[in-house]
């Protein structure tokens, strides 16, 4: 699938506490943090993930987010998956 929107997938580490957070958003008016895990490479990994789905056409509106949220590997260490609409 072609990309024609503008979409944010990105890890960033959380100073203090050592993880790496996972965060997409695919338009304005959403904020989806996906998980944090110890390393970089694993959230690097999830990014990944994203994208494939993505192209495949797996994932296309900010629900579509909840399937990749959910599947998560039992050793990992992250918080709650969130999705949150940002305020316009």
């Amino acid at each position: 699938m072609p990309r024609r929107q503008q979409i944010l997938a990105v890890v960033i580490r959380q100073y203090g506490t050592g993880l790496y957070r996972t965060c997409i958003s695919l338009g304005r008016e959403n904020l989806a943090f996906i998980g944090s895990y110890a390393d970089e490479q694993s959230a690097n990994q999830r990014i990944a993930q994203f994208w494939s789905a993505y192209d495949r056409g797996e994932i296309a509106h900010p629900e579509d987010l909840q399937r990749l949220m959910s599947d998560q590997p039992p050793d990992s260490p992250l918080t709650e998956p969130q999705l949150l609409p940002l305020a316009a």
